[in-house]
């Protein structure tokens, strides 16, 4: 009888372990592949000129290149991230990383915060929808949409 009992705990505890596993599991998988956006940003500063012609790559992907003013994205997974910049103008390359918090899914990151040391160089990037004047929105009226001519039925 005793056995009985100890084969069930011992079940129980081998059940509640390959639980606590797959459920460590899931959450190791969505922190390891969770996706963002990186927008790469080379516009100028208050206070730092941006490169004139520069080639980035994320993560060892395919290379893009940016002129000064221009930006471009990036999808990302993980949250550590390295980046390589090759300039035009015979500069050193320079390469660096940085850390994606899971939270947000869309970041922005700016190319002469990053080269020149200003933190923080990697931001939230929040849209915001463009106000328009509700005035401006001319619906056809019922009968030119529908009319006769189109042929349409007339009342």
């Amino acid at each position: 009888m005793e056995t009985k009992t100890f084969s069930s705990k011992r079940r129980l505890i081998i059940r509640a372990a390959i639980a606590v596993l797959w459920i460590g599991l899931g959450a190791l998988i969505f922190v390891l592949n969770r996706g963002h956006t990186l927008l790469v940003d080379n516009r100028n500063l208050e206070d730092t000129r941006a490169p004139d012609l520069i080639e980035v790559s994320v993560d060892s992907g395919r290379p893009l290149e940016f002129f000064r003013g221009d930006r471009d994205r990036f999808t990302v997974t993980g949250s550590r991230h390295r980046i390589k910049i090759s300039f035009s103008d015979g500069t050193p390359d320079f390469t660096g990383t940085f850390t994606l918090p899971i939270r947000d899914d869309m970041y922005m990151l700016s190319v002469p915060k990053m080269i020149n040391g200003i933190e923080p160089f990697v931001e939230v990037f929040q849209s915001v929808p463009e106000s328009r004047d509700p005035a401006e929105d001319v619906f056809p009226a019922a009968e030119d949409e529908f009319g006769p001519e189109a042929g349409g039925i007339s009342p």
